[in-house]
């Protein structure tokens, strides 16, 4: 028996591989990011895991 999709875990896992990327990008040169481009990220990041979450306890699924 499959168990439901857990679209706040996908999302928010989905999420922090995306900073993870940026991050590595960041590290090895291939991109230029300061604090004033990686805040935005994180705060999207937190946001959209907040905003799935929300949504699971109203009876979104």
């Amino acid at each position: 028996m499959r168990r439901p999709l857990d679209l706040c875990s996908l999302i928010s896992g989905a999420a922090i591989a995306a900073l993870g990327v940026l991050l590595w990008l960041a590290a090895e040169g291939a991109v230029d990011l300061g604090f004033e481009d990686l805040a935005p990220a994180v705060l999207a990041a937190a946001g959209a895991a907040l905003l799935t979450s929300g949504l699971r306890r109203n009876g979104g699924r």
